[in-house]
């Protein structure tokens, strides 16, 4: 595997965080220094009965020459519905062909967190957990208590497949998986699609054509097109019923933070905090830039140049108001595939603003985390083996869409260029695949060289490579300080502190916009962040950031 920068780094720097979390472990597997290590306790489970080199094969298959069960603990979507794992054309052929019997606890998202708590307190452990769509936290469970066992040196031995994807890439997209220790506790999970933000901006060429509008190219020439579509009937229906700027307070996509780059604030959807140009990690609300950003929609909405109801509509609202088209610009993900199709994507192209002051989030293609491995595993080579085949090509797709050339509505097949289509309509209600509930692994240059990218995967690349052609993305991804070394301790704190600042900066926002900014509010404002550890917390990230290599 790829040699990683930045487990190197971490390493040293970690140290003796790392031995003091040991030391206050008292298991069995201790070393004669008094410290516990899930290492160890590997090499004891290496030498176990179900990993015996009698029985276990290195290559090939099967993976073991005498069956072994192996109990997996899966999280799934609320909304998903199946049959049983082991009734799985695809699981059972996964299991005939590894010599692995699986048993599998299925558990929705909104029972997760509580039965994976029970779990872990019960001291009773599946052998696997498989959740890309339920959270494990690896510094509790791993770093700390030691429950879940590091994988490098596993993934580096026992998964080919997995590690050939990752070794094809120009950057490591698994550095996102390392914990504060340097080591890592999951296979993880990834659907690349080659893309570099999470947002863009749509203005309604329709409109722009009825009243004979150049393109805006900038923020200002954007806000005269706002007026000429509110005042000049665009729609042509005589009434003066057109909402010129759709959006939200804090609204996903649609929310007030995804105009702050247009005023130089790269900002993620979760934290008030980006990486500037210099490394320097900044915290979003006090920037001039945002108060920038505050007083311009203060003018649209005095002006009526935005929706009336932004502070107070959800999410499902804009989204209905979107499907009814009469909309002049917005932001959004995409603008195929989102519901939209009927409304504002008919009539609404992509817009790219100048880049002399617009500044994207950049978006990493990394993986998530999706499976653990426990420290009460007694065939830990076997089950990394058996992760590995379900990353094969057409089990993977298997697993993911249903079996190949299905005739029910599920499933995928070969094209006649090779490469793999998805036939899966998504209208089967019980599924007999586990769908993106499985393990999959599928980085940039492998996805384009196997799948055939559906077209709305295909709009959302274009849209990225226009963006990043005219230099309107951040140059450090705000990313990174989701993969900072930061301890469990350190993450539960700032957890409270990113509460209260979400609190506070969207409360002030909704003021700011209805009331307009003044120099007195403004210092009320950025004077209200002194007392909620705002400097710490940039400052424990910034600490954490100059312990990363980061490009």
């Amino acid at each position: 595997m790829k040699k990683r920068v930045i487990a190197l780094l971490l390493t040293g720097a970690m140290l003796m965080a790392a031995l003091a979390g040991c030391g206050g472990n008292s298991s069995d597997t201790s070393g004669s220094d008094g410290t516990t290590s899930a290492q160890d306790a590997d090499s004891q489970q290496g030498a176990s009965e179900g990993d015996a080199s009698d029985n276990f094969n290195a290559e090939g298959y099967p993976i073991v020459k005498e069956e072994i069960t192996l109990k997996v603990m899966l999280a799934i979507r609320d909304t998903d519905t199946m049959i049983a794992p082991e009734e799985m054309p695809a699981v059972q052929r996964l299991d005939e062909l590894t010599g692995i019997k699986t048993e599998w606890e299925v558990v929705k998202a909104a029972d997760w967190p509580t039965k994976l708590n029970l779990m872990f307190a019960s001291g009773e452990y599946p052998d696997v957990i498989i959740a890309p769509n339920g959270d494990v936290d690896d510094e509790e469970y791993g770093v700390s208590q030691q429950l879940l066992i590091p994988l490098d040196d596993l993934i580096e031995q026992y998964m080919p497949v997995y590690n050939e994807r990752v070794n094809a890439e120009d950057d490591d997209p698994t550095v996102s998986l390392i914990a504060s220790d340097g080591q890592t506790y999951a296979v993880g999970y990834l659907v690349g699609q080659n893309i570099n933000t999470n947002q863009h901006y749509f203005i309604n060429q329709e409109w722009l054509d009825a009243l004979n509008l150049e393109m805006p190219t900038d923020i200002e020439s954007l806000t005269e097109v706002l007026r000429r579509f509110k005042n000049d009937d665009p729609n042509g229906n005589g009434q003066a019923d057109e909402i010129p700027l759709e959006m939200g307070l804090d609204t996903g996509f649609y929310g007030i933070r995804y105009f702050l780059p247009l005023f130089g604030i790269p900002c993620d959807p979760e934290k008030w905090i980006y990486i500037d140009d210099n490394k320097k990690v900044q915290f979003v609300a006090t920037q001039d830039g945002f108060r920038e950003c505050m007083e311009w929609l203060n003018m649209c909405y005095k002006e009526g140049l935005v929706d009336a109801e932004l502070l107070s509509q959800d999410l499902n609202t804009i989204e209905t108001k979107l499907k009814a088209g009469n909309i002049g610009f917005f932001t959004a993900w995409r603008l195929l595939a989102m519901g939209l199709d009927d409304g504002v994507a008919k009539d609404s192209v992509f817009w790219l603003p100048d880049s002399s002051s617009t500044s994207c989030y950049r978006y990493l293609e990394v993986a998530r985390p999706a499976a653990y491995v426990t420290a009460t595993n007694q065939n830990v080579k076997a089950t990394m083996r058996w992760l590995d085949a379900m990353l094969d090509t057409e089990m993977q797709f298997s697993l993911y869409y249903g079996e190949q050339d299905a005739t029910d509505g599920t499933g995928w097949t070969y094209n006649e260029n090779g490469k793999i289509d998805s036939i899966n309509d998504g209208t089967v209600e019980i599924r007999n695949y586990l769908d993106c509930n499985t393990m999959f692994f599928a980085p940039g240059k492998y996805i384009t060289d196997t799948f055939n990218m559906p077209e709305q995967r295909v709009e959302k690349t274009e849209y990225s490579l226009k963006s990043e052609e005219a230099g309107i993305i951040q140059k450090y991804s705000d990313d990174y300080l989701d993969m900072a070394p930061l301890t469990s301790e350190q993450l539960q704190s700032s957890a409270l502190t990113e509460t209260d600042i979400n609190n506070a900066v969207v409360e002030n926002m909704a003021n700011f916009v209805t009331n307009g900014v003044t120099d007195e509010s403004w210092n009320s404002f950025v004077s209200m962040f002194d007392g909620m550890g705002v400097a710490d917390y940039v400052q424990m990230y910034q600490d954490a950031i100059d312990q990363m290599d980061i490009e």
